[in-house]
């Protein structure tokens, strides 16, 4: 019994500092796609319903390369969505790297919203008139706010996510302690 609660002790001393992958870019990744899926879903139900044409988000986000609104068929919709899902994971792994440690998931929800509401306004007012003409005169100012919120909500995954990486992470080390004993 003993034995045991050395080897608990020192996996939680090796686990407990903090590590820049298993606490902001992982979780940042995987809530950036979770926040860029969710957005994706809502943009193209609102343009499937509003326009007709459910990838005319994808294609608007690709006027960042087709800078004239040339975009169409499969390539620019892949493009599209490759950008998105790019600029999601950046944008929450930065979320993840400003969000303390021991925050709790209503705190990260909050902040995430916010989070998610200043990366509106820095797209629609700074980046998207150059980074994408297109998406830029597309003047859906509300409904990329709408977006917006989601993604932040999306951002508020990551202190779970967190604990997972965490606790496999404690797994992992377990595992090589229990391995180096034999």
């Amino acid at each position: 019994m003993r034995g045991g609660r050395k080897r608990t002790q020192a996996v939680d001393r090796a686990v407990e500092p903090w590590n820049v992958v298993r606490d902001a870019v992982l979780p940042g990744a995987l809530a950036g796609t979770l926040g860029a899926f969710a957005m994706g879903v809502l943009g193209c139900a609102f343009s499937g319903v509003l326009h007709g044409e459910p990838w005319r988000p994808a294609l608007l986000v690709s006027g960042l390369f087709f800078r004239d609104g040339s975009a169409h068929g499969a390539l620019g919709v892949l493009l599209g969505l490759f950008i998105h899902l790019a600029v999601a994971g950046g944008l929450a792994t930065g979320f993840a790297l400003l969000l303390p440690r021991r925050g709790t998931a209503v705190a990260a929800l909050c902040l995430g919203v916010l989070y998610g509401m200043g990366v509106w306004l820095m797209m629609t007012r700074l980046m998207l008139p150059f980074g994408s003409p297109p998406l830029a005169h597309e003047g859906a100012s509300a409904l990329l706010f709408l977006l917006h919120l989601a993604f932040g909500a999306a951002l508020g995954t990551v202190p779970a996510l967190r604990s997972v990486l965490t606790r496999a992470d404690r797994l992992r080390r377990r595992l090589q302690l229990l391995k180096q004993q034999a």
